[in-house]
């Protein structure tokens, strides 16, 4: 699958399930992050989360976390939807670069 599909797809979960910002610059930013650089294992994205709301790409899959002082019911439910919805995107890292 193409890494452009991949990871709008999975901002696709963030803004509906998690309240990330719908903004065109926002999901350009995200995209662009994480197919050039494989470093990028977390994006900020604060939304329905609060100021923790982060999405991971680490061990092999995406995940959605957020500070354990803004816990509530709702924010969990929203992180165990949005997970389990991330757990169906393929994952995507970009290949090492060697000079």
């Amino acid at each position: 699958m193409n890494p452009e599909v991949i990871f709008n797809q999975v901002y696709d979960i963030l803004v509906e399930h998690v309240g990330a910002s719908p903004s065109k610059d926002q999901r350009e930013s995200f995209v662009h992050y994480f197919i050039e650089s494989r470093s990028a294992v977390e994006w900020r994205f604060c939304g329905n989360l609060g100021f923790g709301g982060k999405l991971y790409r680490l061990y092999q899959h995406y995940y959605v976390s957020y500070y354990p002082e803004d816990r509530t019911a709702e924010r969990d439910a929203a992180l165990v939807k949005a997970n389990e919805l991330l757990k169906a995107i393929p994952y995507w890292c970009p290949p090492p670069k060697y000079d």
